[in-house]
């Protein structure tokens, strides 16, 4: 009879690369504060003459140069339409309710928020074997909507310019990397 202390694996070479990946993001990756608007996308876009309805609700503890205001919900709707050469319109426009330090009054803000309008251009799609990602890029403007007396909105029309790459590391696993610049 034969002792057997180590019996030989057979690697597989992309997985142990993908976990690497992700090992490497987990331990290089850094503490990101941002207060809206950072928002997140992916680089596709609706298919022409479609329509595509989001709804998300986001509720926050703002940071301590917000005082007296402590928390915000944001519920917000995004409309997006679907046009020709992989572009997208969207629209959306949030309901906001602020809410204050036990001492301040008013207690609490609630109305819509300054609307955005945006424009997504899907100017690079990933393609299967290939190491290239996708890429996408959207310009937004925001219109002051929001009451700035309760201090819903900017009263400052805002506009900024995204950038947006992603790689499908598996079939389940993707990454999306956003970058962004406010212009004013």
């Amino acid at each position: 009879s034969q002792l057997v202390c180590f019996r030989p694996v057979a690697w597989d070479v992309p997985r142990v690369r993908n976990c690497l990946r992700v090992l490497l993001l987990a331990v290089f990756g850094v503490l990101v504060r941002a207060q809206q608007p950072f928002y997140t996308d992916d680089p596709a876009v609706t298919e022409p003459g479609r329509l595509h309805f989001e709804f998300f609700n986001e509720f926050d503890a703002l940071q301590a140069p917000q005082y007296p205001n402590l928390r915000q919900n944001t519920a917000n709707y995004k409309l997006n339409v679907g046009l020709p050469d992989h572009l997208e319109i969207d629209l959306d426009s949030p309901y906001l309710t602020i809410f204050r330090d036990l001492g301040n009054l008013p207690r609490s803000s609630a109305g819509i928020g300054d609307t955005n309008l945006g424009l997504k251009w899907n100017f690079h799609q990933e393609a299967p074997g290939s190491r290239v990602p996708a890429f996408g890029v959207s310009l937004y403007l925001e219109f002051p909507t929001g009451d700035t007396n309760d201090q819903l909105g900017s009263g400052l029309i805002d506009y900024w310019l995204n950038g947006i790459a992603q790689k499908h590391l598996t079939d389940k696993i993707r990454l999306t990397v956003n970058t962004g610049v406010v212009f004013a």
